[in-house]
Order: C-alpha cells, then structure tokens, then sequence
C-alpha cells in the first residue's frame, strides 16, 4: 500500500475517533499575533479549547498518537518530544518553528505539512494570528511561562 493511501486510511481513522470538526473558527482567542505570548496564558488555553475539548482528540489518556494536551499536560508532551508521525523532528524544537511538526501541520499548504493531514482536523483552519502566535512562541525558545 503506497504512504497516500496510508495518509487517507490514517486521517478516516482519526476522523472517525475525533467528533468535533465543525468548530467554526478553530480557536478565536487570539485575533492579533501576540509577539512574545505565555504558554499558560495563551497557548494552553488555544490547545486546551481547540485540541482538547470533550471531543477532541487529544484529551484524556486515550489520546491520538499520545499527545496529551488538555491543561497540565502540553508541554510537557510538545516541547523535546519527538513526532510519532515524523520521528526525525521534534513536536516542538524551541527556537525553531519551520523544525516543528507541531507547527507545520497547521500549514494550509500539504508541502510545509510534508503530506500529512491539517491541524486541527476541523473543517477550518487554525487562524493566522493563532499560528502567528505559536509560531512566536517557538522562535521565542517555547518558555513554559
């Protein structure tokens, strides 16, 4: 079976196990970047309302590919933490957003996501000023502050 066609099967699955795609947008919290954002303060919330909501997929200890992002457990599951999908990158690699697959997935683009499905799988996409956010985060070193 070729890897596209593994793509496809994989994101049916998780669709399947993840209910919530409707959300409309994917997180509204942030509408303008913020240039040096807290993770409890920002990113938490965002994961925690978009990710991991009653019937997201990572919440709980059943949660899709291990990724556990319900309060408490982001970063420690993100920052240092190698990919389950790609295992060459990081999750998060501080100071490098382009060499985080948690960042690249949410990429409308299928190239910056390297042929895996879009972040969150919901019909619309995470904002830009949401992976704006994020993306400075990264580049600030990922501070769990």
């Amino acid at each position: 079976m070729n890897r596209a066609r593994l793509l496809v099967l994989a994101a049916l699955a998780l669709v399947a196990a993840c209910s919530d795609l409707t959300m409309q947008p994917a997180a509204n919290r942030i509408t303008t970047p913020i240039a040096s954002p807290s993770f409890t303060n920002d990113i938490e919330p965002i994961l925690v309302e978009t990710c991991a909501s009653a019937n997201a997929c990572h919440s709980g200890a059943s949660s899709q590919k291990g990724l556990r992002l319900d309060a408490g457990f982001g970063y420690a599951n993100l920052v240092n933490v190698a990919s389950t999908f790609d295992p060459n990158l990081m999750r998060v690699m501080p100071a490098f957003p382009d060499s985080s697959f948690f960042y690249l997935v949410m990429s409308e683009d299928l190239v910056t996501r390297r042929g895996y499905y879009r972040m969150p799988v919901t019909e619309y996409p995470m904002p830009a000023a949401v992976q704006q956010t994020i993306r400075n985060w990264i580049l600030n070193g990922a501070p769990n502050n």
